[in-house]
């Protein structure tokens, strides 16, 4: 039996190696889990959509998100515990990313003893930010929680998207795009500062290439003014101007919000389809109204 000073020991080691911070995902849980003195652990991913919970290696398999012990513990961001047969016990441990669900981590053990409890947690931790920090380059996490074939369109988008959930103490913001593998010019973009939340929904022209190319393009422009601390007037007026030097035949319709988190006032932008051709691609006004209909 592993002692709880002999695997924090172990695992401080292997968090100080190098290798430990590149290493693929299921070899270093099955390291991690031996180190924490867990009998054996198994992590899953929630799909795209939210329905399946599929592990990251061939071992076991997929299990339903609405109907299952490891699903309610990804519901509910809670630890659920299930006899599993003989001598064990499964503990269910949700991995989470800041307010982001990524999945569940299954940990099987003889007893579930506030030793094991601490482990477990530690490595839920551990697991949540190694697929964090390497989902984004390595496409076996992709396959994973992809249940079908994309379609190319919604490639090209969901490359330019947001993770789906974000929050801190005072406010959570998630959002999901369906018919998920088949997005045109449907998107979203979120993100917190010290004090406000910005939140953007988009819908280009059209359901083809193109369409993704004008969302990815307003979203780019909405962020560059956003982030040089731009208000809501100037974020339109800046998208509007990007499209008419980029895509002059192509608009797009948004809703752009920002939430005051100190006093809870939230300010809108609603810019639909132009009325006429030569009206503003975004909003189908001129700038100067846009800023007056904030």
């Amino acid at each position: 039996m592993v002692t709880s000073d002999a695997g924090d020991d172990a695992l401080r080691e292997f968090l100080a190696e190098a290798v430990g911070r590149t290493a693929d995902l299921a070899p270093a849980l099955s390291r991690c889990a031996e180190a924490l003195g867990l009998h054996h652990a198994v992590a899953y991913l929630a799909d795209i959509q939210q329905r399946h919970l599929i592990p990251i290696t061939d071992v076991t398999p997929a299990l339903p998100i609405d109907d299952s012990p490891a699903g309610w513990s990804y519901r509910t961001q809670s630890l659920r515990v299930e006899p599993t047969g003989g001598d064990t016990v499964t503990a269910w441990f949700p991995l989470i990313d800041g307010a982001e669900r990524l999945g569940v981590l299954a940990v099987r053990t003889p007893a579930l003893s506030a030793v094991s409890l601490a482990g477990g947690r530690a490595l839920a931790t551990l697991v949540a930010m190694m697929l964090t920090s390497q989902r984004a380059y390595k496409d076996s996490f992709v396959r994973r929680n992809r249940t079908e074939r994309m379609r190319l369109p919604s490639e090209l988008l969901r490359a330019f998207l947001p993770p789906r959930t974000i929050g801190d103490a005072r406010v959570v913001s998630t959002a999901v795009l369906e018919p998920a593998y088949e997005l045109g010019g449907d998107a979203f973009d979120h993100a917190l500062t010290e004090s406000a939340l910005n939140a953007a929904v988009l819908d280009s022209m059209g359901h083809d290439v193109a369409s993704g190319l004008t969302s990815a393009l307003s979203l780019a422009a909405c962020r560059n003014a956003r982030r040089v601390g731009a208000e809501l007037p100037e974020l339109v007026r800046t998208v509007d101007e990007a499209l008419g030097e980029w895509l002059p035949d192509r608009f797009c319709t948004a809703v752009l919000a920002q939430l005051d988190l100190d006093t809870g006032v939230l300010r809108w932008c609603n810019c639909g389809h132009p009325a006429r051709r030569e009206g503003n691609r975004m909003s189908g006004r001129t700038p100067p109204d846009a800023a007056t209909g904030c």
